[in-house]
């Protein structure tokens, strides 16, 4: 599936996959399979700046999403949305399947966002962000269903010659998403949806804030303020549902945030911790280090 696994931007995820065809770097469709470079790296836990989508047809994957343990088994069908925590545990040799990449831009573009003019689109766009149910067993007419979508999918990014293109790689993502969406709802599972717990909803609405806000807002406080709570109580309900504290879900943030703009060779350590709203340079490295064991510029040569 790719040489190995660090946090990545869209750009970065479409180098790293071997068979992987894109519109743009913000959209595309890729072959996964069971060739990974075992390395320590290859199993940090990482976050990805785009929705991702895996249909499994061979093999077993083992990941944990934010934190929590799945077994990606054949006919199965994995989402990632950009605020999960993903990590790799084990793949098999003989893991194969498909992935759909999509960035935020050519999300925004589809006019799936809030206020869009498509509500249809939208509540089954709303759907699939559902964190409690990234990984489902589909039936195998369904997986062909959905294979067949991110084939024609491909077909359609390689013509690069069509005048049209964007317009039909959106209208095409669109119905599989609706596609999707009916098959979700045909599922019994999914017709019945369990309600969160209050605990379940903060920790919600605390990563929707993280995403939004920590490049410049890195202390407990803030987002405990914004939902009405005590840091404690923050820290509290997050050890409880994912094992770490709101610090750590911060530093991790941060942390993820930083390797990212590090290897962008045309900034400096410095505009890197201006954009991460450190107080200074030191202070950027000192934290750095602390988290990784070594300072940015050798993490950079690295």
């Amino acid at each position: 599936m790719m040489n190995k696994l660090p946090v990545v931007e869209m750009v970065e995820l479409n180098n790293h996959i071997v068979s992987c065809d894109t519109f743009q770097n913000r959209f595309s469709i890729a072959d996964a399979d069971g060739n990974v470079e075992d390395t320590p790296e290859s199993h940090e836990p990482m976050r990805f700046d785009a929705l991702v989508m895996l249909l499994a047809t061979e093999g077993t994957m083992e990941i944990r999403l934010d934190y929590v343990p799945y077994t990606v088994r054949p006919n199965s069908f994995v989402m990632i949305m950009p605020t999960h925590v993903m990590q790799l545990e084990h793949i098999s040799a003989d893991f194969k399947g498909r992935m759909l990449i999509a960035s935020r831009e050519f999300l925004t573009d589809c006019d799936l966002t809030t206020g869009g003019s498509r509500p249809h689109t939208l509540r089954v766009s709303n759907y699939m962000e559902m964190r409690k149910n990234p990984c489902t067993e589909l039936e195998p007419e369904e997986v062909a269903t959905l294979d067949t979508w991110l084939k024609n999918l491909r077909e359609k990014i390689r013509d690069e010659a069509h005048h049209f293109q964007r317009e039909i790689i959106q209208n095409m993502f669109v119905v599989f998403l609706l596609e999707l969406g009916n098959i979700f709802l045909n599922k019994n599972s999914y017709l019945v949806r369990s309600t969160l717990s209050r605990k379940e909803e903060l920790f919600e609405q605390f990563l929707q804030l993280l995403f939004e806000h920590f490049r410049v807002e890195h202390a407990v406080t803030f987002y405990a303020d914004k939902l009405f709570i005590t840091p404690q109580y923050l820290s509290l309900i997050l050890k409880e549902l994912t094992g770490m504290s709101a610090n750590k879900w911060i530093d991790d943030a941060l942390v993820a945030e930083a390797k990212v703009l590090l290897k962008a060779p045309q900034m400096t350590v410095q505009q890197v911790a201006d954009q991460l709203h450190f107080s200074d340079q030191s202070t950027f490295g000192k934290f750095f280090k602390k988290h990784m064991g070594i300072s940015p510029m050798e993490y950079r040569r690295s």
